[in-house]
């Protein structure tokens, strides 16, 4: 493997605390000549599938031979193992905690290793609460350099992955989740385009429920509405969303991660959210 140009880095770690800065320092320290990108360090804390969602979206649009460093790792220290993983031309560096789950399901798997070699692995007597910089970060910095993933181990048997919910076909109605809640607070669900399409080739007359209130048709843009009205939409990663036009729509509606997303020819979503208000 040849030498590496261009890491990113996807943490919880937030941006006021040096950690980050940290993590970079060490990269730069093996690898003068890197070129670190930040995905987001704004994953909230300890949120697995929140880190695998925004890795998955993110790190497709970077070039071959990337390499991406994700730590949202809330077994920090514990025997919970280290992979090494090539996925679509890109170099991934995780904990073993279901962090590649999505990216997995939409990246090609080339070859993957759990990290054995003890010169990459926490040494005795130093710090266990900051793999980060102590473990990730110098490994990067190698394999940067040219390490080959395959020296650093062997495949494992198996390796965690998430429970990812899929969206049911339930009657005249496909039935799924949010699975994400952005920062401008839209309510990001696991229902695409392409779903909806396998079911209804007629996608624009599709509407929408959230949690058994009608959000409408499903719409192009959220411009279409007035300010502080709802609506569902086709996001730009063609998944079903929704919103609360220049208003949180967390905040507005009180859902999150979890809360059931009904699309249904219009006429269904209609009568799903009326059976849904019976009695208020």
């Amino acid at each position: 493997m040849g030498k590496i140009g261009l890491a990113t880095l996807m943490t919880d770690f937030g941006t006021s605390d040096p950690y980050v800065a940290a993590m970079k320092g060490v990269i730069l320290g093996k690898c003068p000549v890197a070129r670190v990108v930040d995905i987001s360090h704004d994953i909230p804390p300890h949120d697995v599938m929140a880190g695998a969602f925004v890795w998955a979206q993110a790190t497709p649009y970077f070039p071959a031979g990337t390499i991406h460093v994700g730590v949202v790792d809330p077994g920090v220290g514990t025997e919970r193992g280290i992979l090494a993983a090539a996925l679509g031309g890109q170099i991934f560096l995780m904990p073993d905690n279901g962090l590649i789950s999505l990216v997995a399901a939409s990246l090609p798997l080339e070859a993957i290793v759990i990290v054995q070699d003890e010169r990459y692995l926490p040494q005795a007597g130093t710090s266990r609460t900051f793999d980060g910089r102590d473990v990730f970060a110098p490994l990067a910095g190698e394999i940067m350099n040219g390490l080959d993933i395959h020296k650093l181990g062997t495949q494992p048997q198996t390796y965690k992955t998430l429970e990812i919910p899929d969206p049911l076909r339930d009657g005249d109605s496909l039935v799924g989740q949010v699975l994400y809640v952005d920062h401008f607070g839209n309510l990001i669900s696991n229902i695409s385009r392409g779903t909806i399409a396998e079911n209804w080739p007629d996608v624009s007359s599709m509407g929408v429920t959230l949690a058994g209130r009608d959000m409408g048709p499903l719409r192009e843009t959220y411009g279409v509405v007035k300010v502080g009205q709802p609506l569902a939409l086709f996001n730009s990663m063609d998944l079903v969303e929704v919103a609360v036009n220049q208003e949180k729509a967390c905040d507005v509606l009180e859902a999150g991660v979890g809360a059931e997303v009904r699309v249904s020819p219009q006429q269904q979503a209609t009568d799903a959210s009326d059976h849904g208000t019976d009695g208020e």
